[in-house]
């Protein structure tokens, strides 16, 4: 998530998948201390309600149409728009359930309606809350809106400026309105704080000090005896170490000399030719960007996707899930969340 080649949106459009779903990487997020356009704290809406006290177990056939739809909707080729510069409109604090001190950027009057939007700003943050139960979600700091314009980027996640251990969900509203691909981008990016929080991979203090040093980034990786994420080393019994030397230690020298490509064109040619030599190791052609956003990809499969049958390694990555019980509790408190409060 946090290498050059993630942030090129247009493997999107050039594998023909998820192109209105981007998940734009950022090593840290600026979170100004005060707000840069003061105004008085808004009233927000009630927190999410409370889910059912008891919801029997999800089977596999729970909501198969609510699940095939998502899947159909996040695989299925859009039209995209060209993309708007990208701005902030209002960051939250989330303290637990809460949304507090909202602080509002300086906007284009254009975009005033959709800042001072306050209860769609809150509704997209109750529905994630409604998807991913609580405790998961300790890592997250700050809730960001945000808008590059319709079918661009959707979600993404980011450690805060402030401190590694913390992160900023960020949110495209333009874009929320679309529940299928906003659940399956959702979904997608907590698979980036489950797999990259700092009980995963301990944050690197240099390379968060010195995010353009391409000298320490260096040393931080060499010194590195497991998977380097680009936040930190990752713990060697951690999801995405274990995932990397299973799945991407015999192919990622290849992927690693195309991913240093500067050519934007032979960049492409080459990473499409990748993809369609292993095609049968991915859940889908963006999981080629990197080890982050394939283990995130194939998190969201396992969620999402009935348990796999067959052999292919990109089976054998959604099965790597099944290895872990707390993840299968995980599939099944999410699918239980997602079959209850998915709009029908």
């Amino acid at each position: 998530m946090l290498t050059r080649s993630t942030l090129r949106l247009f493997l999107w459009t050039l594998f023909l998948l998820l192109s209105s779903l981007a998940c734009r990487a950022a090593t840290s997020l600026l979170l100004p201390d005060t707000a840069s356009s003061p105004q008085s704290a808004p009233t927000l809406l009630p927190e999410t309600a409370p889910l059912p006290a008891t919801i029997e177990a999800v089977q596999e056939a729970s909501c198969p149409s609510t699940l095939s739809d998502i899947m159909t909707a996040a695989t299925t080729l859009g039209a995209t728009e060209k993309p708007q510069p990208e701005s902030q409109l209002v960051i939250y604090t989330v303290t637990g359930e809460q949304l507090s001190n909202p602080m509002f950027e300086t906007v284009p009057v254009g975009l005033k309606a959709q800042q001072d939007d306050l209860a769609t700003q809150q509704q997209i943050w109750n529905y994630f809350a409604a998807l991913i139960p609580k405790e998961q979600r300790g890592m997250i700091s700050h809730y960001s809106v945000l808008t590059d314009g319709k079918k661009n980027l959707l979600a993404a996640v980011a450690q805060t400026y402030q401190d590694p251990s913390q992160w900023v969900l960020e949110v495209d509203i333009a874009d929320a309105s679309d529940t299928a691909n906003l659940t399956f981008t959702m979904i997608h990016e907590f698979g980036h704080l489950l797999t990259l929080n700092s009980r995963q991979v301990p944050p690197s203090m240099a390379v968060f000090e010195n995010p353009h040093d391409q000298n320490i980034y260096s040393q931080e990786l060499a010194a590195c005896p497991n998977y380097f994420t680009g936040e930190g080393c990752s713990n060697p019994n951690s999801y995405i170490n274990h995932f990397y030397q299973r799945f991407w230690s015999d192919i990622y020298d290849e992927w690693n000399e195309i991913d240093k490509i500067q050519d934007e064109r032979d960049y492409y040619e080459k990473m499409s030719q990748f993809y369609f030599n292993y095609e049968d190791r991915f859940v889908s052609a963006y999981a080629t960007a990197n080890p982050v956003e394939d283990i995130a990809e194939s998190w969201t499969y396992f969620i999402l996707v009935p348990k796999p049958t067959g052999s292919t390694i990109a089976d054998q990555k959604v099965l790597f899930f099944y290895e872990h019980p707390e993840l299968v509790v995980l599939r099944t408190q999410i699918l239980n969340r997602l079959c209850t409060v998915f709009p029908q």
